[in-house]
């Protein structure tokens, strides 16, 4: 692993980290509120609305052995994602989830009181939010466009604090740009651009682009020690040597 120097052109608070503008934050948290009133707990006041959030949160969970794990998840909404976990793991890991949005922060400790699970009322980039785990993930945080805050910018910071805080690493989605047409208010990133931003913390990286033809998931591991003499890292070693 490599020192990370992100280069933020965003908005700057008095300690030099990036965060959203007041007017993008305003906006993120009344559009939230508005479709929690209007649907309550229902998919449509996240935004989906074609019943593809399990696949999402199936793929995120695939990013290695959780059972055991801490697990951040960042921008949780209504804390779904424990769903995917439970049915995979039980009660066998601990869950924090990180939410701007009180109303959703709300249900979902009446959703999920479970003893292994918490939730953090906040921004996630926000210098107080200070949340150690083994892994991060972030499931449609990144797919609203906003109105004065560089997107991309916002995106670097979230993956680099995601990344400082886990023991493991990461696991990411996006709308990707490798679409016929965009929507005026949702943002699609170039894959490409993901993983110039991945290799500043790591070299060890997936990126599946296998089970929604225009998103992606990105998994970026911590350790990416390898062996010199056979050029493949340490951890492919172990799991794959027969003696």
């Amino acid at each position: 692993m490599r020192d990370c120097c992100a280069r933020y052109v965003t908005t700057a608070n008095d300690r030099g980290l990036m965060e959203l503008s007041k007017k993008d934050r305003d906006n993120n948290v009344n559009r939230y509120v508005e479709r929690f009133r209007e649907h309550g707990y229902a998919p449509e006041t996240l935004g989906w609305n074609k019943g593809r959030q399990p696949v999402r949160f199936d793929i995120l969970t695939e990013f290695g052995e959780l059972a055991g794990k801490r697990i951040l998840d960042i921008g949780c909404g209504f804390g779904d994602l424990n769903k995917t976990l439970r049915a995979k793991f039980g009660d066998d890991y601990t869950y924090i989830g990180v939410e701007l949005v009180e109303e959703l922060v709300d249900e979902a400790r009446k959703r999920y009181p479970q003893s292994n699970v918490r939730f953090v009322h906040g921004e996630f980039l926000d210098d107080a939010i200070q949340v150690e785990a083994d892994v991060a993930m972030a499931s449609g945080v990144f797919n609203y466009r906003f109105d004065d805050t560089d997107n991309y910018a916002f995106i670097e910071a979230t993956m680099q604090k995601a990344f400082a805080l886990s023991k493991d690493g990461l696991a990411f989605d996006f709308l990707s740009d490798r679409v016929e047409y965009e929507l005026p208010h949702t943002f699609h990133s170039n894959p490409g651009r993901i993983l110039d931003m991945a290799a500043v913390h790591s070299r060890n990286m997936v990126l599946r682009n296998d089970y929604i033809p225009f998103e992606f998931a990105l998994y970026l591991y911590k350790d990416d020690a390898f062996v010199p003499e056979k050029a493949v890292f340490e951890k492919y070693d172990r799991d794959n040597s027969h003696g």
